[in-house]
């Protein structure tokens, strides 16, 4: 029979990704939308957080994780905000993935670094 449960590492993680958007996110992103703000703040605790970089090696600036780390976060952050889900899920696939899966190994070195972070 199949285990669907979490391991205690994807445990912690879900947990800690759902405290960040609930109280992080969840008291200010209303007033940043309607003040027609990008939530800089909020993206750049997903950066100290890690986030940008859970798919990839610590060789890179990531956290080794995977692409379930990811489903994990998103999933966490779409149930407060969608769009701040899909500014992680576009900063990781669309900017930092192409490089990482097809860069030079300078781009590599150069990019990954500040993109995971």
């Amino acid at each position: 029979m199949i285990n669907f449960r979490l391991s205690d590492e994807q445990e912690e993680l879900r947990r800690t990704v759902e405290r960040f958007a609930r109280e992080t996110v969840a008291p200010v992103i209303g007033d940043l939308y309607e003040r027609g703000e990008f939530p800089y703040g909020i993206v750049a605790g997903m950066g100290t957080m890690g986030l940008f970089g859970l798919p990839f090696p610590e060789e890179h600036g990531g956290m080794g994780g995977d692409y379930f780390a990811l489903c994990l976060a998103l999933e966490e952050l779409a149930r407060v905000d969608s769009s701040v889900a899909i500014t992680l899920e576009a900063g990781v696939s669309l900017g930092a993935m192409p490089i990482y899966r097809f860069g030079s190994d300078a781009q590599k070195a150069e990019w990954l670094p500040k993109l995971t972070s």
